[in-house]
């Protein structure tokens, strides 16, 4: 909402002192995607923070998470491995058998896809959807469905990385979200995600204003439906469908007015989410 130099001259006003303090000043510690998957995305895998870093020179790790938009009657995502797959098994499969070892889920508009660091996921073809994970290029691709490049010859993977972070044993982390935490006429906030690396709510607003703080962080709204004028820091914009807004940490308020039938993602760093 307010015009900055740069980072390294308002990276406190923008991302917090908290996140600043975190090491996130060299680099805006998450990245929002609007991904439309007309055909299967590879099979990927990403590590956590302690493997990037140990591999790849000032990296992060990547832990994301998703909202489905839009998908076809039979869409699917890869969510994990099936129960009881381990790392010998996974070591041994040939290429086309990994498929075997997959876990297929249905999805539909409105579902949360939770990916923590870890687990293996593929998104199908068929679905449009908005995605907040760290800002991090850390990805080994398991699988690519024995197709070729744009080179024609097969995708490069990453075998010996993904085996080193797949998560075998045990259920994923929780997403550690606390569900619908305000339930009113006109509004609705579901508290989505709630991790080490971001916090995420979403926020349903119908005809009435409603105001958030900032509470010491940066928040990055994903306008998935409607449209409504966001007023911070003195300053109004018309809002809609498809837009990204950041709203820096100094804003301190930021208050949605006209709000119709709109659908908001407010992504920002843990446990500063709107809940209510």
């Amino acid at each position: 909402m307010q015009h900055r130099r740069g980072r390294a001259d308002h990276g406190k006003e923008v991302l917090g002192a908290p996140a600043l303090a975190s090491g996130s000043g060299a680099r805006f510690p998450i990245l929002l995607k609007f991904l439309d998957a007309s055909d299967r995305l590879s099979v990927q895998v990403h590590p956590d923070d302690d493997y990037a870093a140990a591999h790849h020179a000032g990296e992060r790790g990547k832990t994301e998470c998703s909202v489905i938009l839009h998908a076809k009657p039979d869409a699917w995502v890869i969510d994990g491995l099936r129960d009881g797959v381990t790392r010998d098994a996974f070591a041994a499969a040939e290429k086309g058998a990994v498929e075997d070892l997959l876990t297929v889920r249905p999805v539909k508009a409105g579902d949360l896809v939770w990916t923590p660091a870890g687990h293996v996921h593929a998104a199908g073809p068929g679905i449009v959807f908005a995605e907040i994970q760290q800002n991090s290029d850390a990805t080994y691709r398991v699988y690519d469905w024995d197709r070729p490049g744009l080179d024609g010859k097969p995708r490069r993977l990453h075998p010996a990385d993904a085996l080193e972070t797949i998560r075998f044993a045990g259920e994923k982390p929780d997403s550690g979200g606390r569900g619908r935490t305000a339930s009113e006429t006109g509004l609705v906030i579901e508290h989505l995600v709630d991790c080490r690396a971001f916090s995420v709510s979403r926020i349903q607003l119908d005809g009435r204003p409603w105001a958030a703080e900032t509470r010491g962080g940066y928040v990055a709204l994903m306008v998935l439906a409607g449209a409504a004028r966001l007023v911070s820091a003195g300053r109004t914009m018309p809002i809609r469908a498809g837009d990204t807004i950041l709203v820096p940490a100094d804003a301190s308020e930021y208050v949605f007015e006209g709000a119709e039938e709109l659908t908001v993602l407010a992504a920002a760093p843990p446990a500063k989410a709107p809940t209510q």
